[in-house]
């Protein structure tokens, strides 16, 4: 029997579909409602990164749009008088010796030059920063810096001798300021309170720091580490290798401040070490009468000086170069003429200096000159551009280690095949029609030999060369070198330099030859024959 079949009413279908409308109604509005929601979640994510942003360029003077219900506005108004802040220590700091003697007016240069400095490394490194005012504080203990200034000669004896260079400098432009803090404590407390307030303050869009000579600082530059847009280092004489742990750039302004520290101590006096009279046989023909009976032998060598046929110096390694007779009498420091003739009556007792004559110019040269450990004194390296000097304004060149052998034997075997060619070598230029020279690659041997030659060889403007590209000598490097009489290229004048690095100037972009020039030096069978 088949079941009835049962139909819903009317009215119970058209209900069901009134609720099956109004379900998808509601279920469009939830999602129009998830997708508003999801927008706005969306736009809070991005304002907290703005806002972030913000936090952590605090300080930097730059305004960071913020967009609060769909209005922008900056989280940080643009500082008025944005300034770069040059802060040193000027008890590690010293200004180059030229400026300092100069008193005021060196002052007032010192000041032109350090602006000019610091408006290079911005426009060079930071350019952003390039129309922003610079403030220059300087802060030391000027009575211990004038004394030790007095003891190199740079500035007079009194007790504040340096305060006329500083009154220039502060002087010179109305930012600058180089301040007495008393003493050593007093200068390290100005130094830390004005990094501080410097560091939090929002106009003070960079920090070049120069007080990286001493570690008791590290401290106060531990919570800003790895803020390279904030702050640069400036590096100086004693610049500390601790301060390379903060991942900070690095500067340098060496045509301002010393390259090497000030000397504890100055010798008051020359000294000269004393050489035993070596017994020599006496020539009984070259004797003459003295006016008190005695008699005075004028033999060559007579004088503690041992000479060989050729009346030159005999290779006597312990006798150091550029000592002086043992003559307890002669006080004077004038060669005596009469003892260059062969001749002088006064003997021992006379007041001038009985001095060789072909010794005289080393003697006069190296005076006052510690050559033992020349080499040590030399720079090691130098900043790229610029040329060391010491303190007279002469010339330096980094120390260069002989070669060895093997390299002598490398050069030697070009070097009889065919002379390379200087300019082409070292300068990468040869304006010589038809150079008989050779222009082929050099082996790394060879062309190492080739620069220690050169070196060994003066440059003709000597001292006042300023040219990058020069690869002549510039001053014997060689450790106890006699000069000229034991075969060395450079002259006495040479052999006088002081190896001290003071400071450095700009080098000079200039060929120090036209052509292609080539000295004929030979060639070396080693080591011994450029010593």
């Amino acid at each position: 029997m088949a079941k009835p079949v049962v139909l819903l009413a009317d009215g119970k279908v058209d209900s069901l579909d009134t609720h099956l409308e109004q379900f998808k109604l509601n279920n469009e509005t939830n999602q129009n409602e998830l997708q508003v929601l999801l927008k706005e979640y969306g736009q809070l994510l991005d304002d907290y990164k703005i806002l972030r942003k913000a936090y952590q360029q605090k300080g930097t003077g730059v305004a960071v749009p913020l967009i609060t219900n769909g209005v922008s506005s900056p989280t940080q108004e643009k500082p008025r008088n944005p300034y770069v802040l040059v802060l040193i220590d000027g008890n590690g700091y010293i200004f180059n010796d030229e400026l300092v003697k100069e008193k005021e007016e060196g002052g007032m240069r010192a000041a032109r030059m350090l602006n000019d400095a610091v408006e290079k490394h911005l426009r060079d490194s930071i350019p952003d920063l390039r129309s922003h005012r610079v403030v220059v504080r300087i802060y030391a203990d000027l009575t211990t810096v004038s004394k030790n200034l007095a003891k190199s000669k740079l500035v007079g004896l009194e007790k504040r001798s340096l305060a006329a260079f500083t009154a220039g400098f502060t002087r010179a432009i109305n930012l600058f300021d180089f301040v007495d803090a008393l003493d050593e404590e007093g200068t390290k407390f100005k130094i830390r309170e004005m990094f501080k307030l410097a560091a939090d303050d929002s106009a003070c869009t960079h920090i070049l720091y120069a007080a990286c000579h001493d570690n008791s600082y590290l401290s106060l530059m531990v919570p800003y580490s790895g803020m390279r847009d904030k702050i640069t280092l400036v590096q100086g004489a004693g610049f500390s290798n601790e301060y390379h742990q903060f991942n900070l750039n690095v500067t340098q302004f060496p045509t301002v401040f010393r390259w090497s520290g000030l000397p504890s101590t100055v010798p008051s006096s020359k000294s000269s070490t004393a050489v035993p009279n070596t017994p020599t046989k006496k020539n009984t023909n070259n004797k003459s009468s003295l006016r008190n009976g005695e008699t005075h032998d004028t033999t060559p060598g007579s004088n503690g000086y041992p000479m060989n046929g050729s009346n030159q110096l005999d290779d006597r390694s312990d006798i150091p170069w550029g000592t002086k007779p043992n003559t307890s009498k002669q006080t004077g420091s004038t060669p005596c003429k009469y003892f260059q003739k062969g001749f002088c009556r006064f003997g021992n007792g006379c007041k001038f200096q009985h001095v060789p004559k072909n010794l005289q110019p080393h003697i006069a040269a190296l005076d006052g000159i510690d050559r033992s450990n020349i080499s040590a004194l030399l720079p090691t390296s130098v900043v790229p551009g610029f040329l060391p000097l010491n303190k007279d304004g002469h010339r330096l060149d980094v120390y260069m280690q002989p070669p060895t052998q093997d390299e002598w034997v490398v050069y030697n075997a070009r070097f009889r095949r065919q002379k390379p060619c200087n300019n082409w070598h070292l300068q990468r230029s040869c304006t010589t029609f038809h150079c008989p020279y050779d222009h082929s690659d050099l082996e790394p041997e060879a062309r190492r030999a080739l620069e220690y030659v050169l070196k060994c060889s003066p440059c003709p403007n000597k001292g006042a060369c300023r040219a990058s590209d020069c690869f002549y000598g510039h001053l014997c490097q060689k450790d106890d070198c006699v000069g000229q009489a034991k075969g060395c290229r450079m002259k006495a004048d040479l052999h006088n330099v002081d190896p001290k690095l003071a400071s450095m100037v700009p080098a000079e972009d200039e060929m120090v030859h036209n052509g292609g020039y080539n000295d004929d030096f030979g060639y070396a069978q080693g080591p011994s024959d450029w010593y």
